[in-house]
């Protein structure tokens, strides 16, 4: 009976200690309502951290089609509020006329103004590092022009040294340049110069100083994906000598960020590709702690990710953390207990194989949600500012595709199904599927019908089972077709149209083995001569 009571203090005590920890800050990635890279983070004097980020539009056509400029900022680490955009090309009476070409952008303060330095190319296709000032650190920003003698270059970095001096560094082939900036922060004083001692250097410089150690931290040129790493000098302008990798790479290419320091903890400010299920276009800035050695050096940092319990937040877009809990039961007084609101939740993350079960009254009575992805946005279903009591257990899912189900989408682009371009699919609500979304193909198919498609890693030599519902509206011309991209066709290519059954779902079930196949490509597409509006849901695979 002693140690039974012994395990189950040791329970209730890593429990508080996991709902305390989750207090601290927010978890990765940081801004989840929109795709944002390339932060730039800077702590003003009114006391909050800012960040200035690139904004990776969506649908996106690369990186040439980054637009607009939004400014975020934080007292504690856990809330992080949207202030809305500072800047768009359209703003930009100099710019190219087709917009889009606004890469990663800084920002200074001087003198009682804000100065915000971003890359945009001119009428002739050249980068200019254009300026806008402000009084204040997140609005009201106005066009000033662009840097004299910084044209053709981009990755804007102002640094401003203890003795007033101010640096600019940027990025022209693959190579970091700095020369110091006049008073006014609108000329070069002198001539750019290349920065020596950046090993494997490929774009994104940052400066900052500690202990009377300059730091310069920029992406690498590691194939496929990018590493971080950093050079040190004692000298605003080098020589720099390179310290190695001090960020591992993420799970989209490219890797750009920043480094400061709020309320005596340093942190990394970055980006990665999970907002989006890894698609290089589409990136989500994220930030973790920086922690140096006696000597000056930088270890390793830890990159995180998510939640390791249900989160319930009383904002949306994960924001005014309420707390999390682990599985167990939750009435009104639970949750009271437990730091959260009834009556108060309107988001929820959830993290992989946790089941969340929402009522509407207390005691688990009246309607019922139920979750198994985070929910962004409980507005969306109905659900939010209603919650009242919660059920929290363990997946039995053994399912291998990812959004399954189509639940997750941010800026309408669906989580790990792929097409750069996505329209005309669209993600829907609909209460007469699986979930309280379904994905949707409205419009014409052509000679070359668009998918969306997603690539499930299996094992060779394996049996599997693939499933699907799909559903057709009445009228429409040609099929709604969910297949495996002609790999294993011939048992697990699903077709319906509107003669066989209209406006119900039909659902469709086969068996393959992988033989020598590592992956599976699973695919949504439309006949050529399709016509009219079709539905996928409930994608399941899984060993047979």
């Amino acid at each position: 009976m002693r140690n039974h009571k012994t395990l189950l203090l040791i329970s209730l005590l890593l429990t508080a200690i996991t709902l305390v920890n989750a207090q601290k800050r927010r978890s990765n990635p940081i801004i989840s309502h929109m795709f944002t890279a390339d932060a730039t983070a800077r702590v003003w004097e009114d006391g909050r951290l800012y960040i200035y980020p690139s904004t990776d539009v969506a649908p996106s056509d690369g990186y040439t089609t980054m637009d607009g400029y939004h400014v975020f900022s934080t007292e504690d680490m856990i809330t992080f509020k949207d202030h809305g955009e500072i800047l768009h090309s359209r703003d930009v009476p100099w710019g190219v006329e087709k917009g889009g070409y606004m890469w990663a952008p800084d920002c200074v303060y001087k003198d009682g103004i804000y100065y915000f330095y971003f890359p945009h190319k001119n009428k002739d296709m050249v980068w200019e590092l254009g300026v806008a000032t402000s009084k204040n650190p997140a609005s009201d920003f106005k066009l000033q022009g662009y840097v004299k003698g910084g044209k053709t270059f981009c990755d804007p970095n102002v640094f401003i040294d203890d003795d007033g001096q101010i640096y600019l560094y940027a990025v022209v082939g693959a190579k970091t340049y700095a020369a110091k900036l006049k008073d006014n922060m609108m000329e070069i004083e002198g001539e750019m110069v290349l920065q020596t001692g950046l090993d494997g250097h490929r774009e994104g410089p940052f400066v900052f100083k500690r202990k009377d150690i300059y730091y310069l931290i920029y992406p690498d040129d590691y194939p496929k994906f990018n590493k971080m790493r950093y050079s040190t000098a004692i000298n605003p302008l080098g020589p720099w000598e390179c310290q190695g990798v001090f960020v591992d790479h993420t799970d989209v290419i490219t890797m750009h960020g920043s480094v400061v320091e709020y309320k005596n903890q340093w942190y990394l400010f970055y980006h990665n590709g999970n907002l989006s299920g890894g698609k290089g276009h589409n990136r989500s800035v994220c930030f973790d702690p920086v922690y140096f050695n006696e000597d000056g050096s930088i270890q390793m940092v830890k990159q995180t990710l998510g939640v390791d319990l249900p989160t319930f937040h009383n904002a949306i877009n994960f924001n005014e953390m309420f707390g999390t809990l682990p599985i167990g039961n939750y009435n009104k007084s639970d949750l009271k207990k437990q730091g959260i609101q009834p009556g108060a939740i309107s988001s929820i993350q959830i993290p992989e194989g946790y089941v969340v079960e929402c009522f509407e009254k207390n005691n688990y009575k009246g309607k019922v949600w139920k979750f198994e992805e985070d929910r962004i946005d409980l507005n969306d279903i109905g659900c939010s500012d209603i919650i009242s009591s919660i059920k929290i257990s363990k997946s039995k899912s053994e399912n291998l595709a990812k959004n399954a189900s189509f639940e997750l989408a941010t800026q309408a682009m669906v989580k790990y199904w792929y097409n750069r371009n996505f329209k005309p699919f669209a993600r829907i609500l609909d209460s007469t599927g699986l979930g309280y979304y379904s994905l949707q193909y409205k419009g014409k198919g052509d000679e070359k019908p668009k998918d969306l498609s997603q690539k499930v890693a299996i094992i060779p030599n394996t049996n599997y089972e693939l499933s699907v519902q799909l559903k057709v509206e009445a009228g429409t011309k040609g099929k709604v077709i969910f297949d495996t991209n002609n790999v294993f066709d011939g048992s697990c290519k699903f077709e319906l149209d509107a003669n066989t059954k209209a406006r119900e779902w039909v659902a469709f079930k086969g068996e393959f083995n992988s033989a020598d196949a590592k992956e599976v490509n699973l695919r949504c597409i439309i006949s050529p001569d399709f016509e009219g509006t079709g539905y996928w849901d409930n994608v399941v695979i899984k060993e047979k």
